[in-house]
């Protein structure tokens, strides 16, 4: 009877990975690597496991089945080292949607690819941006991240491994996350998608992306939308995202601003997430993380120079 494991499996030869392992079913090819360690979730049974359920990022579905031969596994020596790592997946307690209002980013990161043909017809020109959605961790904050097999952050986004997306979930991100012009999907996914367990590469965006759209519908981007280029009250702001979003929505929103302007939103989420839940009720079941450093107004920047 297979039972929850919490640990690493160093590989120390190159093997196949099983979506099931009773009939070594591998429909895309998936294997580990010599040298590499990955996440343990499972084994096979409680003592001298013969298989271990490792979470493999690239494969789909993430989760498969590897032989006790084909490496060591070590299990968490307990709750004390597992509450110290901030690089195991399954471990998060919160979420956290990060959007961002890309003309003030482009402002201040002219240079970037998605930054030199935007133009105001674009729907990120009156919309927020899908920045990413975030596992977190109490003890780890926001440092929660890199659970899969990329450990740490690469110099530019697009030297992480690709991704695998269909071409639905490619559609989508190019209209609300214009940073997958320079890689942004790249980093996301293995800085913070590989600390979830719940779904693949292609769910995992489709439910951040699906919050974004629905944060944006709430009638946030309508009361925006006459006030680009203008100076907007905080207070204005913030009373606005509890009529849209619900009475203590905006106990649980931070706001970011530099340079006076509206930069991004921050919004708690809690830690289980279905895809197509409401985002009101989703912000309901959050704890509370608000804030501003916007001061009592802000810009709100519009596209272009």
């Amino acid at each position: 009877m297979a039972v929850p494991m919490e640990g690493i499996f160093n590989a120390d030869r190159d093997c196949p990975a099983y979506v099931s392992k009773n009939k070594q079913t591998n429909p895309d090819g998936a294997h580990i690597n010599t040298g590499k360690a990955y996440p343990v979730i499972e084994a096979n049974k409680p003592d001298a496991a013969d298989w271990y359920r490792l979470r493999l990022p690239m494969a789909d579905p993430p989760e498969r089945w590897v032989s006790r031969d084909c490496g060591r596994a070590q299990a968490s020596a307990g709750p004390e080292p597992v509450a110290g790592r901030c690089d195991l997946a399954g471990q998060a307690d919160a979420y956290v949607l990060a959007l961002s209002w890309q003309p003030a980013f482009c402002e201040l990161k002219a240079g970037k690819p998605e930054c030199r043909d935007a133009g105001p017809a674009a729907y990120a020109a009156r919309n927020f941006s899908l920045h990413g959605l975030w596992p977190t961790k109490a003890s780890c904050g926001q440092d929660y991240g890199f659970c899969g097999e990329v450990k740490q952050p690469k110099r530019e986004f697009c030297d992480y491994p690709p991704v695998a997306l269909d071409a639905a979930t490619q559609a989508v991100l190019a209209q609300v996350m214009p940073g997958t012009a320079s890689c942004l999907e790249r980093h996301e996914w293995h800085k913070h998608g590989t600390c979830q367990t719940a779904w693949s590469s292609d769910a995992y965006f489709a439910l951040a992306a699906d919050l974004t759209r629905q944060f944006n519908g709430s009638g946030i981007a309508d009361f925006l939308a006459p006030r680009i280029g203008r100076t907007v009250r905080t207070e204005d702001f913030l009373a606005r995202l509890d009529t849209d979003l619900g009475t203590g929505a905006r106990d649980r929103i931070r706001l970011n601003c530099e340079r006076g302007m509206l930069v991004e939103v921050h919004l708690n989420l809690p830690p289980k997430l279905e895809p197509g839940a409401r985002l009101e009720s989703l912000l309901r079941l959050a704890g509370r993380n608000s804030g501003s450093n916007c001061g009592s107004s802000f810009r709100l920047d519009p596209m272009g120079p």
